[in-house]
């Protein structure tokens, strides 16, 4: 018998801008469908100022070209989140993650998984 556990899946509401909706209905349909089933959460003042030092630190650390401020928010979000508990990020964009968690008060609790 297969033990199913629940996860909570977490997508801060400005990946949303980043080419996750595209206006192709075809697309969207099956993207807003997966949507439904995760927590979309919004970007709160502490939040983008983390991911605006994270952003600015990885910029100091030659990482070029720069991580968006996307991945910053949600690198920010993962790392606020991983102060009680196991976060992993989901990513095709694994070198910038690695930098912008490193950099988290909780990296020890981040985790990247490349898909």
């Amino acid at each position: 018998m297969l033990r199913e556990e629940a996860t909570d899946v977490i997508v801060p509401a400005a990946v949303l801008a980043e080419g996750v909706l595209t206006g192709n209905v075809g697309h969207d349909y099956h993207v807003r469908r997966l949507l439904d089933v995760v927590n979309i959460t919004t970007v709160d003042e502490s939040i983008g100022y983390s991911a605006g030092a994270m952003r600015q630190a990885a910029i100091r650390g030659a990482l070029d070209p720069a991580p968006s401020g996307v991945d910053a928010i949600v690198a920010a979000e993962a790392d606020m989140r991983a102060g009680s508990d196991d976060v992993r990020i989901v990513t095709s964009d694994v070198g910038d993650f690695e930098v912008l968690a490193s950099l988290g008060e909780n990296s020890a609790r981040l985790s990247i998984l490349v898909v």
